[in-house]
């Protein structure tokens, strides 16, 4: 970032930041041996840095120092792991045929796995002391790098989780086929997953990731996600200590250190033509490009969805997609104290057909804990038989612009595109 008045050749160089990231992971799958899956894995990850940070307690200002070093610096990690994994099924039947709810099943998902990872990153990490109360607290050199560093010690232990999803069948008279029932899924899943490390010399118990997630009505989705912490803080700083949450006078399962919920649901009219796949459908792998990996599958349904003007769908006349967050999470200050935050925020999307070749719509996303609006993007498509037309503008947000786009339909030429954009700045 600088004025293009006081452009040096040397700014450039002190303030450019870069770096790498390889990950080489290797994992299989066995042959099931009667009910249980046996899956081996090695994984090799390394990072390039261009400066290292360091900090230190200055005693005269009272406060931390940081110096950064630039130049090439490496680190690296790896990792060998074995896994074992089961499912467990339980059926519960009602005794009366005339009864609205007939069964509920549940299928528990166990999965149990060794892994060791020798320590790589020793050399790297450091402990300063950080206030005036003479606390330390452990850094990396690459904290504040564009990769962040590599957990430090030595792991050699145990990771288990558990997967749960609730069924259920309910008697329904509109249905002569399957016998006057219908299922229904209570919970699409839910659980939890940790681990223990016993070559740590304290914390050993790692913390506990639990997560439910739901389709409500076959409309409404609900994803909650929260990280359980299984130690006790000192009350004066905020600092883990090595003493588990339940030992004491007072029994406790632990912190929730953080936590989110998201609700959305989405509303679209009927397709003008059932056969036409959509742009989404077609990023799933029903085109031409079928044969990607299932992150590039992910990469690629992500770019359909944040930029809807580009794969305007006229076979849908209308849709509208609503959702809300709420978070929070337990962050370290610049003054490392740790304080908890909260955030919420309202997002929606939506687009309708003003003629059979012409599509408007809208992307916003409100913040509900400071009520503005911070981001509004509206785009207007026009379909040219094998090409179409989309004009973007966003008048709201830090950085406000328009573009003019017009790109093939086609999934074999989505990259050839005639692309025009300007950015103004709110500042």
């Amino acid at each position: 970032s600088f004025y293009d008045t006081a452009f040096r050749l040397q700014q450039l160089i002190d303030t450019f930041q870069w770096g790498a990231s390889h990950e080489l992971p290797i994992q299989l799958s066995l042959p099931p041996v009667g009910p249980f899956q046996f899956g081996p894995s090695i994984s090799y990850r390394e990072r390039w840095y261009a400066q290292q940070f360091h900090r230190s307690w200055n005693e005269a200002r009272q406060k931390v120092d940081t110096t950064v070093n630039k130049g090439f610096y490496t680190a690296r990690e790896m990792s060998v792991g074995f896994s074992i994994s089961t499912a467990f099924f339980g059926k519960f039947e009602a005794r009366n045929k005339d009864a609205d709810l007939q069964a509920l099943r549940v299928v528990m998902r166990p999965q149990v796995g060794l892994v060791y990872k020798p320590n790589l990153m020793e050399q790297y990490y450091y402990r300063t002391q950080v206030d005036k109360n003479k606390n330390v607290q452990q850094f990396s050199v690459f904290d504040g790098a564009i990769f962040g560093p590599f957990s430090s010690g030595k792991t050699g232990g145990i990771s288990f989780g558990l997967d749960n999803n609730l069924e259920g069948k309910k008697r329904d008279k509109t249905d002569s086929i399957n016998g006057g029932t219908k299922k229904f899924k209570l919970i699409d899943g839910f659980g939890f997953s940790g681990g223990y490390n016993f070559l740590a010399d304290s914390f050993q118990l790692q913390s506990f990731s639990l997560y439910a997630r739901s389709y409500l009505f076959e409309k409404i989705n609900i994803t909650a996600n929260a990280i359980l912490d299984p130690y006790q803080v000192n009350p004066a700083n905020g600092y883990r200590v090595n003493k588990y949450a339940w030992s004491g006078d007072k029994f406790s399962l632990g912190r929730i250190t953080t936590g989110s919920l998201n609700v959305s649901t989405q509303f679209k009219s009927k397709k003008k033509d059932e056969k036409k796949k959509s742009a989404e459908e077609l990023a799933k792998g029903a085109g031409p490009d079928s044969d990607l990996s299932p992150d590039q599958v992910q990469q690629q349904l992500e770019y359909v969805r944040r930029n809807p003007a580009e794969f305007a769908d006229f076979n849908i006349p209308w849709s509208v997609n609503i959702s809300m967050s709420l978070s929070f999470s337990k962050l370290l200050q610049p003054d490392y104290t740790f304080k908890t935050q909260f955030s919420s925020s309202f997002n929606f999307n939506g687009d309708f057909n003003i003629s059979p070749k012409w599509k408007v719509g809208a992307t916003g996303f409100y913040d509900l804990r400071t009520l503005k609006m911070q981001s509004l993007t509206t785009f207007i498509s026009r379909d040219l038989h094998c090409w179409q037309m989309s004009i973007n503008i966003q008048p709201v947000g830090l950085y406000r612009y328009f573009s003019v786009s017009v790109n093939p339909k086609s999934w074999l030429l989505r990259d050839l595109r005639i692309n025009r954009t300007r950015y103004f700045s709110s500042q």
